[in-house]
């Protein structure tokens, strides 16, 4: 007779100690190992309302290698708030969010690219004196 025994670990079973690490966000000053590669992976965000904005990624996408932006994330800290996920194209991405508190200075956007990792930007703090003037 055969007698075997294991641990059985459920999907939903958090181990507490066990420190999740953070993704690699590369940005303008910190390209990681993707150097020249910020001026066409950096979203670039404008507000286009008082709790709005738009966000462009300037890279012509190609077809050969494939390389291109698959998503533009909208992050309150490391919380996601909405996302705009892109299939293969030949336009630039381009994503529009409407934010929770524009004066909040937390937000940041991330575009993930098929090739060249994920890369990050601030979403400057919308202030009310700059509202006041538009």
């Amino acid at each position: 007779m055969i007698v075997a025994t294991a641990a059985i670990v459920g999907c939903g079973d958090i181990d507490e100690s066990e420190k999740i690490p953070v993704p690699k966000y590369h940005t303008t000053s910190d390209e990681g190992l993707w150097t020249g590669q910020s001026a066409t992976h950096v979203p670039v965000v404008t507000f286009t309302g008082p709790d709005r904005i738009q966000v462009r990624v300037p890279l012509n996408p190609a077809r050969k290698p494939r390389h291109y932006i698959e998503a533009i994330v909208l992050l309150d800290g490391e919380r996601e708030i909405a996302a705009k996920r892109f299939d293969f194209r030949l336009d630039e991405a381009r994503a529009e969010f409407t934010l929770p508190d524009p004066t909040k200075g937390t937000y940041r956007v991330v575009a993930k690219c098929n090739l060249h990792d994920m890369w990050s930007a601030p979403v400057p703090a919308r202030r009310d004196e700059q509202r006041k003037r538009r």
